[in-house]
């Protein structure tokens, strides 16, 4: 038998937050090389709207964010803007909230590693922070932050190190933890070190090339 939707939602709300709990959810590390070669599509963006929809038949809440896409680093996408659909957002008083999942801010730019365009993801960027970069104007040139705001002062590959001496994958919280390889700084004289986007972009198409 089918539940109603008011019992479907408040089953959902405890779903999350029970399999979620009081911090960030927990993900599995991965490595940039990982990040970079497993996402479908690699892109800068900005973000133009956010819509927050109930899916009629579930109930289930999800925030659909359009992006104009400035630039495709890896991918066959040609089109102006992309949507993406993230899980949760707050509709007609209903708030739904995966903790850990940053969905991007409106007027945010960034690069954007997505998993898949099309499977049904609670969020489409790989790695959730892993894949999620913000970009910045700073000091007269536009660089890039992590979402938690920490400076990228290098991309680096680790595909290369033996696997008998390279860390073992971690678990990770998703709400700002990066991938290994990427190195960030969070003092404030980090600024000028920071990669600028140019920078930031042929660093990762040296990995995807090598």
């Amino acid at each position: 038998m089918a539940l109603p939707k008011d019992i479907f939602n408040i089953l959902l709300c405890v779903f999350v937050a029970y399999t979620t709990g009081t911090g960030a959810t927990t993900i599995l590390g991965m490595d940039i090389d990982k990040v970079a070669n497993d996402a479908e599509l690699i892109f800068e963006g900005e973000v133009i709207l956010h819509e927050t929809r109930q899916n009629s038949n579930t109930g289930i809440i999800h925030t659909y964010v359009t992006f104009t896409v400035h630039d495709v680093v890896k991918g066959d996408f040609s089109a102006d803007t992309i949507e993406l659909k993230f899980a949760g957002g707050t509709f007609m008083g209903q708030i739904v909230e995966v903790r850990g999942l940053k969905i991007p801010k409106e007027g945010e730019n960034g690069i954007y590693f997505v998993e898949s365009t099309s499977r049904d993801l609670l969020n489409p960027l790989i790695g959730w922070s892993q894949g999620h970069f913000i970009i910045e104007q700073e000091l007269g040139e536009r660089r890039v932050r992590t979402i938690d705001r920490q400076t990228v002062t290098d991309i680096q590959s680790v595909s290369s190190i033996p696997s008998v001496i390279k860390k073992p994958q971690a678990i990770i919280e998703g709400d700002g933890d990066v991938a290994a390889g990427v190195l960030v700084d969070s003092s404030s004289l980090s600024i000028e070190r920071a990669l600028t986007v140019e920078e930031f972009k042929n660093r990762i198409l040296d990995l995807l090339e090598n």
